[in-house]
């Protein structure tokens, strides 16, 4: 029998995908760096970035990934159609397999303890960033590192920005990495 997976907002850690993973507790732990990630080439380039800048022994990494909301049917008022689980799976696939091929590597390399957190909700860059400050205050993270996409001015003034928000909210310290 398949078991549902979370919809809107909700998260799953998995340890799995990554073998350098953190077991101890989260005291255990000097410092955590949370690193947003996503399928760009920016982004392995920030992770790697932040591996040899700012990783120390006894640091913790959580590798942030925002999977789309799956898309809710509404065909008229009062009726409402599910996402569909199987495509919502297929996603969490795909993104597990992006974690292993792009990311692993690289915290593999450096023996960086690991947790990977993979979270549907809002495709929009204030969602996005409401759940990255979400994770800084939960983990009272040291540091936050995400990756620039360089959008031009046009471009961001219509769709906003991860960053901007971030930009004004960040309780920790901010790296954007813009290769």
């Amino acid at each position: 029998m398949a078991v549902p997976l979370p919809h809107s907002r909700s998260a799953i850690s998995v340890a799995s995908i990554i073998s350098v993973v953190a077991s101890e507790p989260y005291e255990y732990y000097r410092q955590h760096i949370i690193v947003g990630i996503d399928n760009s080439l920016t982004s392995t380039a920030a992770l790697g970035w932040a591996a040899k800048q700012l990783y120390r022994a006894g640091d913790k990494f959580h590798l942030v990934h925002v999977i789309p909301e799956p898309p809710t049917l509404r065909p008229w008022p009062g009726v409402y159609v599910p996402p569909d689980d199987a495509a919502e799976r297929e996603e969490f696939r795909d993104a597990t397999a992006m974690v292993r091929a792009a990311f692993a590597p690289i915290v593999k390399q450096h023996q960086i303890p690991t947790d990977v957190h993979l979270i549907v909700a809002a495709d929009s860059p204030d969602s996005i960033a409401g759940l990255l400050l979400e994770k800084v205050e939960e983990l009272d993270a040291a540091a936050l590192v995400v990756a620039s996409h360089g959008k031009q001015a046009l471009q961001e003034f219509w769709t906003g920005s991860v960053t901007r928000s971030l930009l004004r909210r960040c309780p920790a310290p901010l790296v954007v990495y813009r290769q």
